[in-house]
């Protein structure tokens, strides 16, 4: 007999193949991202805090040991229970982050994620909770999901009262009869051999994207129906002429997310739109200041003017050229001081170097932009300099997202990672220390978190530079190729 957790029984209700693969096929098991499972225990530890006194169960959730230090604390009354452990008869066992006595017979399940709003797999989650103590014999009254709270501005110490958020999703949950059947139904899969559902641009990627979905999306082409239409449609297309593009009737190209792609793709065919080039290389003044920011995104803020997951900058690159075909100047900022709020040697830095005239160039201009609105409202004294910078804006994205220039290789994005190297094949990223901006962030944020050596910390500061210059550089030269284009 299976014993199914609760994570087993998300997975289930997610996709029965998922749960299959994750008992049968172990060979496909893909590794979580050890930051999310150290920042959802760090946040589990913390909402403890905000309901003290509590006894702890020690015991791994399925060890049978667990159930016994549970059952014990139930017996004693412990105000709260945490990691509070149950398993039925039947094979079914969760560990509730926190169990908290109603002092009248009854009990409270209220279990801890470390996102700013309940989702509604943290409702399936909860449901098979409340189904399993129920079995067990526990009396839950109310179940509650308490996450970070997205309103909390931190000043001075730590507020745990009003870090976190507790919402009631008592009436929200399935009821027992539907959680058993669906247990049921998820046993009896088990039981038998791989279903080999179809995949589905929607489903593979309901709640979060399947950590199988390379397994199962194999025989999928680079550039698919999933890539050029939109969700629903894409399963529709999918379900009646399956993945590839060449395979479709030309009547349903009408509907593609950027019209011409597909085109683009069968021929083999660049488009070249000069118009919109040359509108875009209108808009620019020089000088020019190619930017690109790197930021953070603790779950706890760490610094006064600061709120749960917002993004703090700790990192500029400014490649500055000051007439057309001009030489070169590199500026950068790289926050050096752990435990410190790096946004105000940044925004000084910045204002330094960039002056009041010319077009500040980004990639994606919503991020910049948003961060620089976030600085001026978190730090008013710099306010007008920071929106000034903001209205001198041009985004680089905007002729590539707009077809201006665009190749098959791109398989439908203009996102800059697969711009460059369509455009500049010769620069990459693959031999940098640090690959994209989650490596970038993942690590600095060790570093302010005081979890890197020495040694460590050395060598992710040159790699750093190296990567978030590497950002700007390939602006300067994605500027260069739609220049080229005009000039042929």
């Amino acid at each position: 007999m299976f014993k199914i957790s609760k994570s087993d029984y998300v997975l289930g209700v997610k996709c029965p193949n998922a749960l299959w693969f994750k008992k049968y096929r172990k060979d496909l098991q893909v590794d979580m991202n050890q930051a999310i499972l150290d920042r959802g225990m760090e946040i589990g530890i913390l909402a403890q805090s905000r309901f003290p006194g509590g006894t702890t169960i020690t015991a791994k959730p399925w060890e049978a040991v667990a159930v016994q230090q549970t059952q014990s604390a139930i017996r004693a009354g412990a105000p709260y229970i945490y990691e509070a452990t149950l398993a039925t008869d039947t094979g079914e066992y969760c560990a509730a982050d926190i169990l908290r006595n109603n002092n009248d017979g009854t009990w409270d399940i209220i279990e801890v994620k470390s996102t700013t709003r309940p989702h509604d797999y943290h409702i399936i989650d909860a449901s098979f909770q409340r189904y399993v103590f129920t079995r067990c014999g526990v009396k839950i009254k109310n179940c509650f999901i308490l996450t970070l709270n997205p309103e909390y501005v931190r000043y001075g110490a730590l507020d745990i009262d009003e870090l976190f958020a507790l919402h009631d999703v008592t009436e929200e949950l399935q009821d027992p009869d539907s959680v058993q059947a669906e247990v049921a139904r998820i046993r009896a899969i088990l039981a038998g051999p791989e279903l080999g559902i179809a995949i589905s641009k929607t489903k593979c990627n309901k709640f979060y994207e399947c950590g199988y979905k390379a397994h199962c999306w194999h025989s999928v082409p680079k550039y698919s129906v999933f890539d050029a239409f939109r969700g629903a449609l894409a399963d529709e297309i999918y379900a009646a002429y399956g993945a590839n593009l060449a395979d479709i009737p030309a009547a349903m190209r009408d509907q593609q997310m950027h019209p011409g792609d597909i085109e683009a793709f069968l021929d083999n065919m660049d488009v070249i739109n000069p118009d919109i080039l040359r509108d875009f290389t209108a808009r620019l003044k020089w000088p020019l200041y190619f930017l690109d920011y790197e930021s953070i995104m603790p779950a706890v803020p760490m610094f006064d003017n600061s709120r749960p997951y917002q993004q703090i900058c700790f990192q500029f690159s400014l490649h500055v050229q000051r007439e057309p075909g001009g030489a070169l100047e590199h500026y950068e900022y790289l926050h050096a001081d752990a435990g410190t709020d790096p946004r105000p040697g940044l925004i000084k830095r910045l204002i330094e170097i960039t002056g009041d005239t010319g077009s500040v160039v980004v990639y994606n201009q919503g991020f910049e932009q948003g961060r620089n609105s976030e600085m001026a409202s978190d730090f008013p004294e710099y306010a007008d300099a920071l929106q000034a910078i903001n209205n001198r804006m041009v985004d680089l994205l905007m002729p590539f997202r707009n077809r201006g220039l665009y190749r098959p290789c791109q398989c439908g994005s203009a996102s800059i990672k697969q711009t460059l190297p369509a455009f500049v094949p010769e620069m990459s990223y693959a031999n940098l220390g640090i690959h994209n901006g989650t490596e970038a962030s993942e690590q600095f944020l060790a570093f302010m978190t005081g979890k890197q050596t020495p040694a460590q910390t050395a060598a992710m500061m040159a790699n750093l530079s190296e990567y978030c210059g590497q950002d700007t550089m390939a602006m300067v030269r994605l500027l260069d190729v739609v220049q080229g284009f005009l000039n042929k």
